[in-house]
């Protein structure tokens, strides 16, 4: 019974459509027939003679079928698609690639441009903000700590050894609530909290210079809490966007033999996609390729994934990963940064 068949197969397969139409009016039910026949098997999609008709063919056996011996052939056209132990790994030979995916218009700096810094970590992109408070006092001693207050009520009392200071109408009012009989206030361990707790009274001994360079340390402290909470947040927005399609905690280089040269070790990045990522994203390719007769888009062609995904993207068909860059950090992430390295400066 196969045989009798054979040479509409043999006809279909030599591109000899036109034979073949008369009797199937269209290429679907040309497939429906083989299938029905048990045919298929003889039928090669990545034939030259079917380029033409590739997506049709992978849009039956795919979409229709459900047929997993084509969707194992499909990925083996994706270079950057590897196959491991069940699930799908992106592979590619530089993290920045992955940039790729960011939308690169709308604005001077594009999220495309952060996530491409972010990703090669080029943090050259971030001007960092040179004057990030005028109130050192508000936005660094307030937001210290009990074990960062520790810290300074010992920094002080070891440069203010012994410190006294004869209590007037200019030194600050907490000063009159521990002035002696002899008229003068005295640093003690006792009062320091109290010190640092008022702004009047620590204002007074960063301003009179008696604490020599902390307001400088104060001030680099915030700076660096300020840049690093930004580039933190850039950071969580690049990876965020890019849990759309793959599970960023799995993300490693590994090193891989060169293709061709299996004794050559070189570096490559490589990251699991999400469940059913790369399945839906070639059935879903070639039903577009196939519902629009874009035929000189066969998946044999595109190369990679990177490639299958910005042809979706340019034709609307997917959206741009794309995030807000922030004007300024999160300031609860400031303030964590300034009580993390707070010691590394005190």
């Amino acid at each position: 019974m196969e045989e009798k068949y054979l040479k509409y197969v043999n006809q279909f397969n030599d591109g000899d459509f036109d034979s073949l139409l008369p009797f199937f009016d269209n290429m679907e039910n040309i497939l429906k027939f083989f299938h029905k026949k048990d045919l298929l098997k003889y039928v090669d999609p990545f034939d030259s003679n079917l380029e033409d008709y590739q997506n049709e063919i992978l849009n039956y056996l795919l979409n229709v079928l459900n047929d997993k011996e084509t969707l194992e052939y499909c990925v083996a056209q994706l270079s950057d698609v590897i196959p491991k132990d069940g699930v799908y790994y992106l592979r590619v030979g530089d993290r920045e690639d992955l940039a790729q995916l960011f939308f690169n218009g709308g604005r001077d700096t594009t999220a495309r441009d952060v996530a491409e810094a972010v990703l090669k970590d080029d943090n050259d992109i971030f001007e960092r903000y040179s004057n990030t408070t005028d109130d050192i006092y508000r936005d660094v001693v307030e937001e210290l700590n009990p074990e960062n207050i520790e810290l300074l009520k010992t920094y002080i009392l070891d440069r203010l050894t012994n410190w006294k200071i004869e209590v007037d109408d200019e030194t600050p009012d907490l000063f009159q609530n521990y002035v002696e009989d002899d008229g003068f206030f005295y640093l003690t361990p006792e009062n320091v909290g109290d010190v640092i707790g008022d702004e009047e009274s620590f204002m007074y001994l960063i301003d009179n210079d008696y604490l020599g360079d902390l307001s400088g340390e104060l001030y680099s402290i915030h700076s660096n809490a300020y840049n690093s909470a930004y580039e933190t947040e850039v950071y969580n927005d690049v990876m965020s966007e890019l849990e759309t399609f793959f599970d960023v905690k799995t993300a490693k280089w590994e090193s891989v033999a060169l293709y061709g040269n299996q004794e050559k070790l070189v570096e490559r990045y490589q990251i699991k996609f999400k469940p059913n990522e790369v399945i839906n994203s070639i059935k879903k390719y070639v039903a577009d390729n196939n519902n629009w007769g874009y035929y000189d888009y066969n998946i044999s062609s595109v190369g990679t994934w990177l490639n299958m995904m910005n042809t979706f993207m340019d034709n609307g068909d997917e959206t741009w990963l794309d995030f807000r860059i922030p004007d300024y950090p999160d300031s609860s992430l400031v303030d964590r940064y300034i009580n993390e390295t707070f010691g590394d400066y005190i």
